[in-house]
């Protein structure tokens, strides 16, 4: 009885310790995935039109942005003037187009720098102010201010780029997460680890079971 016991607890504690590790990886996959995922917001490139995304944040965050739209062929040397308005339930700011970058294909893309006074750090990095997406949920509104007549009236996307990605950290804050990127062989462990607690479980029922009584 003393040995039956005994087994029974430590199943008990190990099935608690699964239970918990998988609620664990739940929630971590859930919010890596809130935090690492890109939202796109199509735009039409005139002046006036807007577009507008419900954002989710955990921690007050900058404004990453990027605009795409397809390549026409033009002269790869000329990127046409773009000014846009970002604006958040804590901060209004412009951003214009940058100069396009990553390999040649389909479609240019160009990040969408802060063009507001005083901000050195905006000009290196792009972004808008470092809380213009407060904690929690919110929203983004993009207008369209001024466009280039070679891109007047073009269909357009602009990308929210996430706080985080699987190559690198944007912002440190978010490194509890990093790992939740690799859930997939954690889930494949626990199954297994799963199926060897439900076969020891029903072995101790079997020998329960066979065992005579006293």
């Amino acid at each position: 009885m003393k040995g039956e016991t005994v087994a029974r607890v430590a199943l008990w504690l190990l099935w608690s310790l699964w239970a918990l590790a998988c609620i664990v990886l739940v929630l971590g996959a859930a919010a890596n995935h809130l935090a690492s995922r890109t939202q796109t917001l199509p735009l039409v490139l005139q002046p006036g039109a807007t577009a507008e995304v419900t954002v989710y944040r955990f921690i007050d965050d900058p404004l990453r942005l990027r605009l795409r739209y397809a390549d026409d062929g033009a002269d790869a040397s000329i990127d046409p003037e773009l000014r846009l308005r970002a604006d958040t339930p804590t901060d209004r700011n412009e951003f214009r187009a940058k100069t396009r970058s990553g390999a040649p294909g389909p479609d240019v893309s160009r990040a969408l720098e802060s063009v507001g006074p005083s901000r050195f750090a905006a000009s290196y990095f792009g972004y808008g102010r470092g809380d213009a997406l407060p904690r929690g949920r919110s929203w983004l509104r993009l207008t369209v201010l001024e466009v280039d007549p070679a891109l007047a009236g073009r269909a357009a996307s602009v990308d929210l780029l996430p706080p985080m990605d699987v190559l690198k950290l944007t912002d440190l804050d978010y490194l509890w997460l990093w790992p939740f990127f690799f859930w997939q062989p954690v889930a494949l462990l626990l199954l297994i680890a799963g199926g060897g607690l439900a076969a020891a479980s029903i072995a101790l029922r079997r020998w329960q079971r066979r065992s005579p009584p006293r």
